[in-house]
């Protein structure tokens, strides 16, 4: 090995350039996806080749502050002036200039009636520092600033576990480019906090909902108010769910987020604010979608309105920070079944068509005339959904080894469609055992059939297959959105009605997918707490449909699965409430 002091001056005079991608690269290279040395004026490719070449500022560089300082960000090893320095502001990051998303931290969003939004997002031009955390040991406080001392590393275990399942935020090096407000910081942490032992979300659960509430109306309020509507749910706190949800919907169309021109108005011409702006409708969307499936919400109000805003990019895309094409629109998708060519399309889109078919099956159970007619329509759509997939949308698993979230909840979210058309039609409730335990002492609301009832029932209990094999995808099930708990629910409750006639008579297979399930739900119990509590539930009724154990205690038999699934619209709800 060379001399230290040598290889110090080699790094820092006009020596050799360490390795290493360059902060800046052209947008020729860009475009064809070579490595640019951010040469000025003209890099060496274009001087080569002769290309014209131009720079726009770079976002790949910068991956913002450390782990180390993002868990003590007033630690006195690192003044200002040691700060990373933005490219494109020049200006160290631990400088408070903006808040998330280009808005300046004293400005609420105009309502939707605005003419001129871009005056919103100016540069403020005096930076000043943002106050050093507080280290403390009680719960945060509106008064108190974004985090506790020494907690920063729940950050990234969001981004690890539940970001990638709900993509809304950017990505985790372009975060602290956006300067999060604390709040939304706060939340982060607080879901970060359910994935390791190391921390308690009780630290933070009892000011977490009030802190965001209190909030100016933002974009980022809205952000904040969905996340929790997800990880407040898989608490089994639905109440607090459904209320964080509907704050959320009703602060989304104040502000305007249903408008097709809102992101780009509101972006300041960057390209990720304005996809992150478009995912906070679209992920909201789904969330409603699914919560209304599961009686939190009364109605899928967002589906009333016309589906104006552009669909979102694909995950990659997104993930690297590159600028997305021209986003498609939801008319182009659904006409895309009639294309002469085939149209790619992210797999963001087939997620939110999957909640649409969801949708619409909620919307057919209470139909007194033309059900039939739309039982069918909608079947024939769930199909359909499965045979115009293209050929890069049929495979979960990504040549990395990992697997395409979206495609996995798409097909969890269609399977779970076609449980909720086909099992209140099928003859699958009148199985003693499921009828009395699960439902409560009664068979539930039965639906007339527009099929027979044998094939209302092979259609959900192929469905509920589906969401098994589902699970035996080889990715560490904490990995999923929380909301495949429910589908597995759903899974459980329609394979055990389909056994129950069969009792002690259950093929190997499906006894290992119930098995399956039940590992599933254990894991997952670890982190989220409705988990638990279904795993109970559906053991007992195992044990009542294989006849196997000991039959537990009476008051531990009245199972109430409209606790799970409380005011739900059709097949779990109590007959007397309808």
């Amino acid at each position: 090995m060379g001399d230290p002091a040598s290889i110090s001056v080699r790094s820092s005079g006009g020596g050799p350039k360490p390795s290493g991608p360059s902060l800046l690269a052209c947008l020729s290279c860009r475009q064809k996806h070579l490595k640019c040395d951010g040469k000025m004026p003209i890099c060496g490719r274009c001087t080569t080749s002769a290309t014209e070449c131009q720079y726009t500022p770079s976002r790949r560089g910068y991956k913002g502050p450390s782990k180390k300082r993002r868990a003590n960000p007033s630690s006195p090893d690192q003044t200002p002036t040691d700060a990373p320095f933005d490219p494109v502001m020049d200006i160290p990051h631990d400088y408070g200039y903006q808040s998330a998303y280009g808005f300046p931290s004293t400005t609420t969003l105009p309502s939707s009636g605005s003419e001129s939004p871009g005056n919103n997002f100016q540069m403020v031009s005096q930076p000043t520092m943002q106050p050093p955390a507080v280290v403390s040991t009680t719960p945060l406080t509106p008064e108190s600033t974004a985090s506790l001392g020494g907690d920063g590393y729940l950050v990234d275990l969001f981004y690890t576990y539940f970001h990638p399942a709900h993509p809304v935020l950017p990505p985790l090096r372009m975060l602290y480019r956006y300067s999060p407000p604390p709040y939304l910081e706060q939340v982060l942490k607080f879901i970060g906090a359910h994935y390791t032992p190391a921390a308690s979300s009780e630290v933070y659960r009892p000011t977490v909902v009030s802190n965001v509430v209190d909030q100016e109306d933002t974009v980022e309020k809205v952000q904040a108010l969905l996340l929790l509507a997800v990880v407040l749910h898989s608490r089994n706190e639905r109440t607090e769910a459904g209320e964080c949800l509907a704050k959320a919907v009703d602060l989304a169309f104040r502000l305007g987020l249903n408008r097709k021109d809102f992101a780009v108005a509101m972006g300041g011409g960057d390209s990720i604010r304005e996809e992150s702006l478009r995912r906070t409708w679209w992920e909201l969307f789904f969330i409603e979608g699914l919560l209304s499936a599961l009686g939190v919400r009364h109605s899928f109000t967002m589906s009333m309105v016309p589906l104006e805003v552009p669909l979102p990019c694909e995950e990659q895309i997104y993930r690297d920070g590159l600028c997305p094409p021209s986003p498609p629109t939801i008319a182009q998708f659904d006409d895309r079944v009639f294309a002469d060519e085939e149209v790619d399309f992210s797999s963001f889109a087939y997620r939110i068509e999957a909640v649409r078919i969801l949708g619409r099956v909620v919307a057919i159970q209470d139909l007194t005339e033309g059900q039939q007619d739309q039982v069918e329509a909608v079947d024939a759509r769930i199909a359909s959904w499965y045979h115009n997939l293209p050929e890069s949308k049929t495979e979960l698993m990504r040549p990395d080894g990992g697997v395409d979230e979206m495609m996995f909840q798409a097909r969890m979210v269609v399977n779970g469609a076609a449980i909720y058309l086909h099992f209140p039609r099928s003859d699958l409730l009148s199985s003693p055992a499921v009828a009395a335990s699960v439902i409560c002492g009664h068979s539930g609301t039965v639906l007339v059939p527009t099929f027979t009832h044998h094939t209302h029932a092979m259609k959900a209990i192929k469905s509920a297959s589906e969401i098994s094999n589902l699970a035996a995808t080889r990715l560490p099930v904490i990995r999923h959105t929380p909301f495949f708990i429910c589908a597995l629910v759903l899974s459980s409750i329609v394979q055990l009605a389909g056994y129950s006639v069969k009792a002690g008579q259950m093929p190997d297979p499906r006894r290992d997918r119930l098995t399956l399930t039940i590992g599933v739900f254990k894991s997952l119990g670890r982190t989220w707490a409705i988990s638990q509590t279904i795993m109970r539930q559906i053991k007992v009724v195992a044990r009542d449909v294989l006849d196997i154990g000991l039959r537990p205690a009476a008051e531990q038999h009245e199972l109430d699965f409209t606790a799970f699934l409380e005011g739900s619209q059709f097949w779990l709800q109590d007959a007397s409430a309808r």
